[in-house]
């Protein structure tokens, strides 16, 4: 099933359907400025935060913080103030009208009652989907209280980030993390990887970190969720630790992660820039490469398409059995994404369907592994950020319900 966003408002406006549509645009005109204040307080005390350090310690690193903390801080404000402007204006709220589709309402019905049967109808992804949407407007829609439970885990949640996370305030989903948390008391811990360096490198970084923190709470399992060339480094890392891997760690779940490798990487910018390595016999070549990764060689064949795909073919027997592996996708217009993502698609132009850097069908597993491929949803390569407007709360309760009724159907 594909639930179709694109239905207009009714051509009959009754009072009924009048008064719906007053109450959702009353119900996200307070979800928009709750979400402003929330990123006016938090943008407000990192902000003073920062400052303090550096007048403490005034240096480069504090100073490239302090930055890095105004920048991420006036993106935030100012794109939430914009989407609150916009809320007001937004009468007829064309995202909702899923609610009245049939489909829709078989599959929440299903899931509310732990009925395994809908998966003879519809597939995981179509499941997972509707999930979302229900659990996205329960959190939008005041007056809507949804029929599905959010389930608890006992697992320890580990975030881990993809490439250049280092540019922004908090690791990937954090703000979904803290709702996790907050609402339903699953911990959660954020790794720390290095998001220009190679698998090999962060897989290392990852064992040290989860064994460390897996030998000071051994009663903890943990739930790996990990968003873009994060879902590299894990796999690289489970594959190295497999026997530790199948004793402390419940499963993985990726986000829009290039599982099978990124094609971009055979675009002609990146052939003409790689040509430096035709002198790699060289010992000026040798010198420098043992200082420093040369155009990052290392980092680029981790996410190639070329060497990925055949990295997973050839050793996805070796991967540790978990209790899951799932992914999902995701895929956006370039007039539907984030500014950075625009030029992306701009740079980086693929016949695909994509999310601004990865393209749906790397976000996969393939066919001949046993994992769980959960769809492609609407959104951006950037949703995982602080200031994302996605709802990361509901995607990350979706993983939990979705996750918990496929154990209760026996499908995992």
């Amino acid at each position: 099933m594909k639930v179709d966003l694109s239905n207009m408002a009714p051509a009959v406006a009754t009072k009924d359907t009048c008064m719906k549509y007053l109450k959702q645009y009353q119900s996200y005109k307070q979800h928009t400025k709750n979400f402003l204040e929330s990123a006016t307080r938090t943008s407000i005390r990192d902000s003073i935060e920062a400052v303090e350090v550096f007048i403490r310690q005034p240096n480069i690193v504090s100073m490239g913080h302090l930055v890095k903390t105004l920048t991420n801080s006036g993106t935030w404000i100012s794109h939430s103030t914009l989407r609150h402007l916009h809320a007001h204006i937004d009468f007829f709220n064309r995202r909702n009208n899923f609610i009245e589709d049939e489909g829709f309402q078989e599959i929440i019905e299903a899931t509310a009652k732990s009925d395994s049967s809908i998966f003879s109808k519809y597939d995981e992804a179509a499941i997972f989907e509707a999930i979302y949407l229900e659990l996205d407007y329960s959190h939008k829609t005041a007056e809507h209280t949804s029929r599905i439970s959010i389930p608890k885990i006992d697992s320890t949640l580990v975030l881990i980030s993809g490439v250049f996370n280092e540019m922004f305030s908090t690791p990937a989903f954090e703000r979904g993390a803290q709702h996790l948390f907050k609402t339903k008391g699953i911990k959660y811990i954020a790794a720390n990887v290095n998001g220009a360096k190679s698998s090999k490198y962060n897989s290392k970084l990852l064992a040290e970190q989860l064994k460390r923190y897996s030998k000071e709470n051994p009663n903890e399992k943990l739930w790996l969720l990990c968003f873009s060339k994060g879902g590299l480094d894990t796999l690289h890392f489970l594959k190295n630790e497999k026997e530790w891997a199948e004793e402390h760690i419940e499963g993985v779940s990726t986000i829009a992660s290039p599982i099978l490798g990124s094609d971009h990487l055979k675009k002609k910018i990146f052939k003409m820039i790689n040509s430096v390595h035709i002198f790699e016999n060289t010992k000026l070549y040798k010198y420098i490469d043992k200082k420093k990764d040369i155009m990052m060689k290392e980092f680029q064949q981790s996410l190639s398409s070329d060497y990925q795909s055949n990295w997973f073919q050839r050793n996805h027997k070796e991967l540790p059995k978990l209790h899951f592996y799932s992914a999902i996708g995701l895929e956006s217009e370039w007039y539907e994404s984030h500014i950075w993502m625009v030029l992306t698609k701009l740079i980086f132009q693929s016949s695909e369907n994509n999310d601004g850097v990865v393209d749906t069908k790397n976000s996969q597993y393939p066919s001949y592994f046993k994992g769980i491929n959960l769809g492609i949803l609407k959104g951006h390569h950037l949703i995982g950020t602080r200031s994302s407007f996605y709802n990361q709360e509901a995607l990350l309760e979706t993983h939990l319900v979705m996750l918990s009724f496929l154990e209760k159907s026996s499908k995992l």
